[in-house]
């Protein structure tokens, strides 16, 4: 049996909960259950800074390069805790014991990842392995800065394809920054 996580609550999305670099959990008040967030910026870098930022430490910046099969083998440990384990019962209060969603999301823009898009091919194999594709949300929140790059729009294409929602949270970002990323 797997270490008792620390028992999670909406005020806490500490994303070293799981002891796991790219995979945290959390309970979302938003999603009314358990969101199991993928962290591509374990660096806690962002190509901005929005007002309603609370990553500690956030640095200007991009993700890391992905490690893509280890961050596979980390879903597909959590998923299988969460699934056919008793993740539900020992680490999340009752009333939010339910698998509500896969994010996209973490300690900075997520769409800065060099390989987003074998990031989702990838996750969504992982989501077929456990027949939650139309079951469990696909999220991505995203600042949406980066998404007329190449490798971030095949990315929304295969979300698009598993059924996938894009969040976009505009409140960030200076009109000169905008100006900056914007295609063309």
């Amino acid at each position: 049996m797997p270490p008792s996580p620390p028992r999670l609550t909406t005020d806490d999305h500490d994303r070293a909960s799981a002891g796991l670099t790219w995979v945290y959990p959390v309970v979302s008040r938003r999603a009314g259950g358990v969101s199991v967030g993928i962290n591509l910026n374990p660096n806690r870098a962002c190509n901005w800074r929005c007002i309603y930022c609370q990553v500690p430490g956030l640095v200007r910046g991009t993700a890391p390069p992905v490690d893509v099969e280890g961050l596979e083998q980390e879903l597909r440990g959590f998923l299988t805790d969460v699934v056919h384990g008793d993740f539900l019962v020992r680490a999340v209060p009752p009333g939010a014991r339910v698998l509500r969603d896969v994010a996209f999301s973490g300690d900075g823009e997520p769409t800065t990842c060099r390989n987003f898009d074998r990031v989702v091919e990838k996750v969504g194999r992982v989501l077929a392995d456990f027949d939650l594709v139309g079951q469990v949300a696909l999220v991505l929140i995203t600042n949406g800065s980066l998404v007329h790059r190449p490798e971030v729009l095949r990315g929304l294409d295969q979300m698009g394809r598993l059924g996938g929602e894009v969040w976009f949270k505009l409140d960030g970002g200076s009109e000169a920054e905008r100006a900056s990323t914007a295609p063309g």
